[in-house]
């Protein structure tokens, strides 16, 4: 999909941070959308994109994100990755493709597990009563391995989760409070 379609995660992260904030447009690394009939080869571009980017930072062999900033769906999947899908456990990749989604766009590109977890920060938002229960899952029943739960920043990195009262109401797990 474009990425200035409705339904396009670069659309909404333009409208709701890029044009809000001073990032230089050369730190902004989207997909060749002129690339979306071969997946693979798509997957393939932006991988290789984003090793030479991290190439002059000495990451070793998963780069070394600042902030991954992910959302949740109500089957638990996030970035791309979803329940019982065989990208759980892609291991070698740094970029994947999905071609059957269960969720529409059926065609996807995605960040895989080893570089989610290796980022210095991760941070979930998650809002509205229609996430209580996935959240409850993903808190109180980790066994289910949903993919959220499977986000897990290697040490020293953080795993930060922003929930409002509406979507942890039934989070036995403790929540501490931050207020702005």
């Amino acid at each position: 999909m474009p990425l200035d379609h409705e339904d396009s995660n670069h659309k909404l992260a333009q409208d709701t941070l890029y044009s809000k904030v001073p990032i230089p447009p050369k730190n902004i690394h989207t997909i060749d959308y002129e690339l979306q009939d071969d997946l693979e080869e798509l997957a393939d571009a932006y991988e290789k994109q984003l090793i030479r980017e991290f190439a002059s930072r000495n990451s070793a062999r998963f780069p070394v994100f600042d902030l991954i900033l992910l959302g949740i769906g109500p089957d638990g999947h996030t970035a791309s990755l979803f329940p019982g899908h065989e990208l759980m456990s892609e291991n070698d990749r740094w970029v994947a493709y999905i071609e059957d989604s269960p969720k529409p766009p059926p065609r996807r590109v995605t960040l895989t597990f080893p570089v989610i977890n290796h980022a210095a920060r991760v941070a979930f938002v998650a809002t509205g009563a229609g996430k209580v229960k996935i959240l409850q899952d993903i808190f109180d029943t980790p066994e289910l391995g949903l993919p959220a739960a499977r986000v897990r920043p290697a040490a020293p990195g953080q795993l930060v989760w922003f929930v409002d009262d509406a979507a942890s109401a039934e989070v036995k797990f403790e929540k501490s409070e931050f207020k702005l």
